[in-house]
């Protein structure tokens, strides 16, 4: 009933409200945000199954893809998709099949006819190498193909809510090696104070 009358009466409080009411009826590990690991979805992912990041504001997980090709030493072919990409897009998802290279097509809520034709030349593969890895990103879009869906890994990276889960998505890039990588005394108080602006920063985005 309380969550009710907050509904009615202060709309942007409500969230507030019922991440409040998760924590006291089921536990604080229910709304605790964990960084997302790009590493353990795409060690889950079969090279035939595309992985699709459902973009939000503020958050756009190429970045990321490209840091973790980098660490897994793997060639990454990228394009935005949109009016007369389509051909480009064949010959990067051919080349990658073949080479085992990923393929990051961004932005795909652009090409929406491409998707449909992707799901068919998806199921037509063979001989795939073993390192291809298709990623997907795109912006929620009614048309987007269901069984490309249902046929994938989905994900999304929403940004952090909080300045403490804003500090953990800071930390989650780093190695013990960075923070050992600079020997100059000032370089943790530097950095930790960095992620705490970054956290901030970002928390206020709105206003």
């Amino acid at each position: 009933d309380r969550l009710m009358l907050v509904r009615c009466m202060r709309e942007d409080r409500a969230l507030l409200c019922v991440q409040a009411y998760i924590v006291e009826t089921l536990g604080n590990r229910y709304v605790d945000w964990k960084p997302l690991s790009l590493k353990a979805v795409e060690e889950e992912a079969a090279a035939t199954t595309p992985i699709i990041a459902v973009l939000s504001q503020g958050s756009d997980p190429t970045a990321a893809v490209l840091e973790l090709a980098k660490r897994k030493k793997r060639q990454v072919r990228t394009i935005s998709m949109g009016q007369g990409q389509e051909a480009a897009a064949r010959k990067l998802i051919t080349t990658g099949v073949t080479q085992g290279s990923w393929v990051v097509l961004q932005n795909c809520h652009l090409g929406i006819k491409f998707l449909n034709e992707l799901e068919q030349l998806l199921a037509r593969l063979e001989d795939v190498n073993s390192d291809f890895q298709l990623w997907i990103t795109t912006e929620p879009h009614a048309r987007f193909p269901i069984s490309l869906l249902h046929s994938s890994i989905k994900l999304t990276t929403e940004a952090p809510a909080g300045i403490r889960a804003g500090l953990k998505a800071s930390y989650s890039w780093l190695s013990q090696d960075m923070l050992d990588a600079v020997g100059i005394g000032a370089w943790r108080p530097l950095l930790s104070a960095i992620c705490f602006l970054h956290a901030v920063v970002q928390e206020r985005r709105k206003f």
